[in-house]
C-alpha cells in the first residue's frame, strides 16, 4: 500500500503541535489557573510544608533533638577564588557589580533601600571576618552564589540589630515578604540563633522560648559566634537564593506561632474579645463561626499538640492558648443562646 504524503505530513505536524501544548501550553494554562483558584498551593509561600521538608533535619541539625547530627558543613578552600578577591578589591575602591547586585537584591525582594557606603563597608566587614571562607569552592566561584550569600548575610546582620535595638523597620518588610506577622519573624530568628549558642552558653528554656526580645541582652561577641555558627551549615544553601533563608528558619516560625499567645478575653461578658480572638464578627451566623472555631482548635487542640512531640514548655504554652479560644467560643455561643 502506498504511503499518502500528506497524510504522512499531517501525522507529524501533529506531533509537533502536541509535544509544543504539552512542555509549553499545557503547564502555562495550568499556572495560570492555579492563580485564579482562591488558596491555590504556593510551595515558595507554604509554610507547613516547608516545615514538612525541613523539620528532622533542623531538629537534628541544631540540637532540638538528641538525634546525631548528618549535616555536613562543606569544607571551604584555603585560600578565597579569584572572583572574591576581585570582590574585595572593588569594595576597596567603592562600587563595584556585586555591590550593585546585593543592593539590587535586598531592593527588588523586600523594598528596603540601602545606600552604596553601607553595602561597601559591609564588604569590607566580610573581608575582615573572613565570612567568604564558609563558601564552597565552586560557589566561591560563582558571581550569582557569592551575591545570593552576601546579600542574605547582609539582611540578616541588619535585622539582628534590629532585634537587639527592639526595632522594626526591615524586620516588617522581610516578615510580610514571608506572609507571616512581625513579631512571630522576629521570634523565630532569636530562637534560630539562641539555638545556635545553646550548648556553649547553657542557655536554659525560658529564655529560647522567649515571646519577648532578648537579644540586646547577650554581648557582641556572642552574637559574632552564632553568626559563625549559622553560617557553617548554611551558607552555601544560602547561596542558591534568599527563599532558602525562609525554608531553614520554618521550623522556627512554627514554634513562634505557639508563643505569640492569641490575647484572652477580660471575663465571660467579653463578647468584642472574644470576636477579635476568633477573627469573627457579630453578623457572622453561628455555623460560620463554629466552622472558624473547628479550623482553630484542630490545629491547637491538645491532641494535636501531643502528636508534634513539641519541648515540653512549648507544648504548655500551646495547650494555653487552645484554652483561650475555647472560651472565646463558649463567650460567643452562651451569648447567641440568650
Amino acid at each position: 500500500m502506498p504511503f499518502n504524503k500528506d497524510i504522512i505530513i499531517r501525522i507529524i505536524t501533529g506531533l509537533i503541535l502536541f509535544a509544543v501544548f504539552a512542555k509549553v501550553i499545557a503547564p502555562l494554562f495550568m499556572s495560570i489557573i492555579r492563580k485564579k483558584i482562591p488558596g491555590s498551593y504556593e510551595p515558595e509561600n507554604d509554610i507547613d510544608s516547608m516545615i514538612r521538608r525541613q523539620k528532622e533535619r533542623l531538629k537534628s541539625q541544631y540540637g532540638i533533638s538528641g538525634t546525631a547530627s548528618t549535616t555536613t558543613v562543606a569544607v571551604a578552600p584555603e585560600n578565597v577564588s579569584k572572583e572574591v578577591e576581585e570582590l574585595y578589591k572593588e569594595s576597596r575602591w567603592g562600587g563595584g557589580e556585586t555591590a550593585k547586585g546585593i543592593q539590587t537584591a535586598i531592593s527588588k525582594n523586600y523594598s528596603y533601600v540601602l545606600g552604596e557606603s553601607k553595602i561597601n563597608a559591609f564588604i569590607l566587614l566580610a573581608e575582615k571576618r573572613n565570612y567568604l571562607r564558609f563558601l564552597s569552592a565552586d560557589n566561591q566561584k560563582s558571581p550569582e552564589a557569592i551575591r545570593n550569600y552576601l546579600s542574605l548575610l547582609m539582611l540578616v546582620l541588619i535585622l539582628i540589630d534590629e532585634i537587639k535595638n527592639k526595632e522594626a523597620n526591615l524586620l516588617e518588610k522581610v516578615a510580610k515578604k514571608g506572609y507571616v506577622s512581625t513579631v512571630r519573624f522576629s521570634l523565630a530568628l532569636q530562637m534560630k540563633i539562641l539555638f545556635l549558642i545553646k550548648t556553649k552558653k547553657e542557655v536554659k528554656d525560658d529564655r529560647l522560648y522567649s515571646a519577648a526580645p532578648v537579644l540586646h541582652l547577650l554581648p557582641d561577641e556572642t552574637l559574632k559566634e552564632a553568626v559563625d555558627l549559622m553560617l557553617a551549615r548554611e551558607a552555601n544553601f544560602w547561596a542558591k537564593g534568599h527563599s532558602s533563608f525562609f525554608e531553614e528558619l520554618a521550623l522556627y516560625l512554627s514554634y513562634a506561632d505557639i508563643l505569640v499567645a492569641p490575647p484572652r478575653i477580660k471575663d465571660k461578658k467579653d463578647l468584642e474579645g472574644a470576636y477579635r480572638l476568633l477573627n469573627a464578627n457579630e453578623e457572622m451566623e453561628l455555623d460560620e463561626i463554629k466552622k472558624i472555631y473547628k479550623k482553630l482548635a484542630m490545629s491547637s487542640h491538645p491532641d494535636k499538640i501531643g502528636q508534634l512531640k513539641l519541648p515540653a514548655i512549648l507544648e504548655k504554652k500551646a495547650i494555653v492558648n487552645f484554652s483561650h479560644i475555647q472560651e472565646a467560643y463558649d463567650v460567643i455561643t452562651s451569648n447567641r443562646k440568650k
